[in-house]
């Protein structure tokens, strides 16, 4: 797959994180011709411990080039002293941690190195510079070279999940052809053969599995896609979100008539997400809660109000009443494929826990007499400060 876009916003918040912003743009440049004058010598460094670790030389000597490593230490070592925490910087980690998942090395290898750059240049310092001097440039080292492995590593995380991602999707993506056929074959077999009670059976009950496997693949792929869509924190209005997804619900064929009591405070009406992953969110706690509603009385009830233990977030609770989970099913009822439905997907609970952790928020299940709760908490969207009226506006 192509490298992806660098974020550069979520980078430079990295910058700011590490308290990196007091820094002037290139705090190493006045220091060029006594430390930056050795990018040969500081590769070579690194290559002895690329000659010594057989995993990266594997890979070095399979390169088109196998010099090339080197070189990217030499540049990247001279790049500190004439780039500092500029733009073409972020460009060379960033590609340098996608090309790391692409050659397959092992990141702890890649955290050693960064490591054996930082001991370079502290000797180098403590050797070269006036004892008055050594202090700060060590400051600005250290924040370099912690800034360099954060990058990478955030590069390298993402376009390994983003390389699992495409491989997953493509696998759903896939069986769905073939599940297709074998259920046109199925009801083929039904309408030629039909008379025949066991092969009707047979060809009943390869159906059924069919459409199971494609539900599971359409899962599959709404999950992939949730997990790999960045969090937006607009502002959506809960209220008729929620009536917008009960009424959906309640329109599948196979979904009990419940009796919904909703209730949404105020102040909690406006959450920070992004209306396609609430919706999401909303769809699959709403459809799972109708869907085990107890069938002689299906009430589920929500409720929304502002957290008391987390200020900034609300605090959204759904009861229902009818099935009662065991203590182990709590604990694996937010796990991918899990479902005491033989025929359920088991990822709508998954996808709704992977969204609400998305938005820093946070999703739990517990056992209510006869019935479950779930609460999830996420984010309030912020209320613009009040405009303070002009003089001439005011009467």
């Amino acid at each position: 797959m192509p490298f992806s876009d660098i974020p550069t916003d979520r980078l430079r918040r990295f910058r700011e994180l590490l308290g990196l912003s007091d820094l002037p743009e290139n705090p190493l440049a006045r220091w060029v011709g006594v430390l930056g004058a050795t990018p040969e010598a500081f590769a070579d460094r690194i290559q002895g411990f690329v000659t010594e670790a057989p995993q990266l030389r594997i890979i070095q000597d399979n390169l088109p080039d196998p010099s090339k490593l080197r070189r990217n230490w030499a540049e990247w070592f001279a790049g500190l002293f004439r780039q500092g925490l500029g733009e073409e910087l972020l460009t060379r980690l960033w590609r340098s941690g996608q090309a790391h998942v692409a050659y397959n090395v092992d990141h702890r290898l890649i955290s050693m190195a960064y490591a054996l750059a930082r001991a370079y240049l502290h000797e180098q310092t403590v050797g070269r510079l006036p004892p008055d001097e050594i202090p700060g440039v060590l400051r600005s080292i250290d924040a370099l070279i912690d800034f360099s492995l954060l990058v990478e590593t955030d590069a390298y995380v993402t376009f390994a999940t983003r390389c699992e991602l495409d491989v997953i999707q493509g696998i759903a993506h896939q069986v769905r052809n073939p599940i297709a056929v074998i259920g046109g074959q199925a009801r083929r077999l039904i309408r030629l053969h039909g008379q025949d009670a066991d092969v009707a059976e047979a060809a009943r009950i390869v159906l059924e599995e069919a459409g199971r496997l494609d539900a599971l693949a359409r899962s599959v792929t709404r999950y992939m896609d949730v997990t790999d869509r960045e969090p937006v924190p607009g502002t959506t209005p809960l209220t008729p979100l929620l009536h917008t997804v009960l009424a959906r619900i309640a329109a599948l064929p196979d979904r009990p008539r419940a009796a919904l009591d909703v209730a949404v405070a105020p102040e909690a009406d406006r959450l920070a997400m992004a209306p396609a992953d609430l919706d999401a969110l909303l769809f699959a706690l709403l459809d799972n809660a109708v869907r085990y509603t107890a069938p002689g009385d299906p009430r589920v009830t929500v409720r929304c109000q502002p957290s008391n233990g987390r200020h900034g977030f609300a605090l959204l609770t759904i009861d229902n009443t009818g099935q009662t989970l065991t203590a182990e099913e709590l604990t694996r009822i937010f796990s991918p494929f899990h479902s005491t439905d033989p025929m359920a997907t088991g990822m709508g609970l998954a996808m709704a826990k992977t969204i609400a952790r998305k938005y820093s928020g946070g999703i739990a299940m517990g056992l209510l007499a006869g019935g479950t709760r779930c609460v999830v908490t996420l984010p309030l969207a912020q209320e613009p400060p009040e405009k303070t009226p002009a003089a001439n506006d005011r009467t």
